[in-house]
């Protein structure tokens, strides 16, 4: 019971309820964070296309590639619709970090242009923001930021917030 009251029951992942509690624990630790805003670009035709079943199998599979690509000791939440949230702790520095989701972000949307078991190709776009001092409530705002910068360029891509 505890398991699902915490998870998203579509995609497996930890739900926004549960990613409260977690921001808690992590705005009280005192090392750097990194927090994800990852969109899938142009969700919305899926289901509009495809319908909201296969829009379903889109969300699950981009849940899996997220799982396969982050570490185990990363903490991706589904915040709703096709919004999820990743959060990194435990990295060398910054510019190690950024390397990482870059490439990251770069192995994610090679695999889902490949469109893995036949389901329509879709990119993701990603905003990052760093704290060095663990979670705290402007992440978010940073991040959507930084989000709104690829999506208004490029899109299926990654950009940093930068003060």
């Amino acid at each position: 019971l505890k398991h699902k009251a915490e998870h998203d029951n579509l995609t497996g992942l930890i739900n926004r309820e549960a990613f409260c509690k977690i921001k808690e624990v992590l705005s009280s630790i005192d090392e750097s964070v990194a927090y994800l805003i990852v969109d899938i670009d142009f969700f919305k035709h899926v289901n509009d296309d495809f319908g909201h079943p296969t829009g379903d199998l889109v969300l699950k599979k981009v849940a899996e590639i997220l799982k396969e690509q982050f570490r185990s000791t990363d903490y991706i939440i589904r915040t709703g619709g096709d919004e999820f949230v990743v959060v990194m702790t435990k990295f060398s520095s910054e510019n190690d970090a950024k390397a990482k989701i870059k490439e990251k972000v770069k192995n994610i949307n090679e695999i889902l242009k490949s469109g893995p078991d036949n389901l329509p190709i879709v990119t993701v776009s990603v905003g990052v923001a760093f704290s060095e001092n663990g979670y705290n409530d402007s992440l978010e705002s940073k991040a959507d930021i930084a989000l709104y910068n690829v999506k208004g360029n490029r899109r299926c891509g990654v950009s940093f917030y930068e003060d």
